[in-house]
């Protein structure tokens, strides 16, 4: 008896009872009473006291993993001096208060413990009245117990009344809870993904998954039934990612005991094929922009390969692939949300600000990007821009006010016209590569890191990576116009061409040597 007193720390005396309640699910629980007569410890010279002095009673359930208090919450005293009764219940490390609506000072309560572990009959009913309210929170215990979907968030909601269809009682009701979040915020694209990789989940695993079965065994079959299927490393990674973040959310919600750490181990969920190879070289990108300034399809004999309007789409769908390298290697998404903003205005259309739309909801301030615009990037926006005006679109693509799913269409549309249009240019052009949008931002990085002159925190910075999240951060402006121009410099010219002062040099003299003695002294008079 001792040693089971050891384990949960409750005050013993010499008549100590359990007495077995039967709640509604069959299922048995054990409550404690305690009585006047206290136990001595083995040593004789101090006694075994009760942590609940100022509890009025407890419970265990019946699988010895939730414990209840009935006690005053003196966690905040209210309004009129008195302190609410609640019924806190302890699991897996964290405690639940359920208030059931009395109140007591503190004095008032001490007395009322004092009366029930004295076993005297003075304000019996009002003590069974509240014990009752306890036993109610513990057939409710049960009742989630026996439907193996007990977390402390599950008994706060069926406490409150809530019904049985607004609480999730399955992986499966909270992942399509998170679906419907997501699709709530605009995140259509996270909503999609998280639909086809539920979907997919059903596929292999079936709709009958408990809370109990999740585990890293459990993930392993997972994987093994994926790849037995001919899904790749990739597939299954991107699988794992998006159900990792379900798991988080059982865990979080009491559903799954746990972590994703050890129980994620050694399924490289965080692995995906290489993409490194996906960029052209500066020599590249420097053909293609003057492909794009030509603006000529045509054969041998000089006649054009395409109709007037497909010429047009080539060559627009070229112009925003260019853009979007050398506007800080923005993907699709966010080039066609581009907006006119008083950024724009303030830098006389030298600059544009953005917002990443992938990391804007995690940390506005780091998802900010501002790119210069230079010289090549004028000749786009005059070719395919909107006229600036105060909140407007930038290109005359993407509607205004049009829904997040209406804007995926567009975006998922145009990313297969670039990429259907790109294969032809590469054709055209002799070259192996067949480029998507995604390659202007592996190119961007890939250049700017390779040039050797551009430091990685701009590079980090400029495709909106930075994490900093500080506050003196907010108040530092972007860098300046002049230094921007100098690294993205390197995005169509060699680092070589800047190297070599002699052939600036020889360059520079040429160049004069042209000029008329006019206008060489007006160049002098304007140094």
């Amino acid at each position: 008896m001792l040693k089971f007193a050891s384990v949960f720390d409750f005050e013993f005396h010499a008549n100590f009872t359990l007495i077995y309640h039967k709640t509604n699910t069959g299922r048995v629980m054990a409550r404690t009473k305690t009585l006047n007569s206290r136990v001595q410890s083995p040593s004789g010279n101090r006694k075994y006291s009760s942590r609940g002095d100022n509890s009025l009673d407890k419970f265990i359930s019946s699988n010895g993993q939730i414990y209840g208090t009935l006690t005053l919450d003196t966690r905040r005293e209210l309004s009129d001096g008195l302190f609410p009764v609640a019924i806190r219940v302890a699991f897996n490390g964290k405690n639940l208060y359920l208030r059931i609506g009395d109140r007591y000072t503190s004095e008032d309560w001490i007395a009322l413990c004092e009366c029930e572990k004295q076993a005297r009959n003075k304000k019996a009913v009002e003590r069974k009245k509240l014990k009752d309210r306890m036993d109610k929170v513990l057939a409710m215990v049960e009742e989630l117990l026996e439907k193996k979907c007990f977390s402390l968030n599950q008994l706060k909601s069926l406490f409150q009344g809530k019904s049985e269809e607004e609480i999730p009682n399955s992986i499966y009701k909270i992942w399509e809870d998170y679906i419907d979040t997501k699709r709530q915020l605009g995140k259509v694209g996270s909503a999609r993904t998280g639909k086809d990789i539920y979907k997919r989940f059903v596929k292999y695993m079936g709709n009958n998954v408990s809370f109990e079965d999740i585990n890293h065994h459990f993930l392993l079959k997972w994987i093994a039934l994926m790849k037995k299927d001919g899904l790749s490393s990739t597939s299954c990674a991107i699988s794992l990612r998006t159900f990792r973040t379900i798991v988080n959310i059982c865990i979080t919600e009491g559903f799954v005991i746990g972590n994703t750490k050890d129980m994620f181990k050694d399924t490289d969920y965080n692995k995906s094929g290489s993409r490194k190879h996906e960029f052209l070289d500066v020599d590249a990108m420097r053909e293609l922009y003057k492909f794009w300034e030509k603006e000529d399809i045509a054969d041998e004999d000089g006649q054009q390969l395409f109709y007037p309007k497909r010429k047009y789409a080539i060559f627009r769908d070229l112009g925003l692939f260019l853009f979007m390298y050398l506007g800080d290697g923005q993907n699709l998404a966010d080039t066609l949300r581009l907006t006119y903003d008083e950024w724009y205005f303030a830098t006389h259309g030298k600059q544009i600000r953005f917002y990443r739309n992938k990391t804007r909801d995690r940390n506005e301030s780091a998802s900010e990007v501002i790119f210069p615009v230079t010289e090549e990037m004028q000749k786009i926006l005059d070719k395919y821009a909107n006229e600036p005006k105060p909140g407007r679109r930038v290109f005359p693509i993407m509607k205004e006010f049009i829904t997040p799913e209406q804007e995926l269409q567009v975006i998922q549309r145009y990313n297969k016209y670039i990429r259907k249009h790109m294969a032809i240019i590469s054709d055209m052009m002799g070259m192996e590569q067949k480029p998507s949008s995604t390659w202007a931002r592996h190119s961007f990085a890939t250049n700017l890191n390779n040039s050797g002159k551009v430091p990685y925190k701009y590079i980090s910075d400029s495709m909106g990576h930075s994490s900093s999240g500080d506050i003196t951060s907010n108040y530092i402006g972007a860098y300046p116009l002049k230094k921007m121009l100098e690294f993205n410099w390197y995005l169509l010219h060699d680092a070589s061409e800047r190297a070599n002062p002699h052939a600036d040099k020889q360059e520079l003299i040429s160049i004069l040597k042209n000029m008329s003695e006019k206008e060489r002294k007006e160049l002098l008079a304007s140094i």
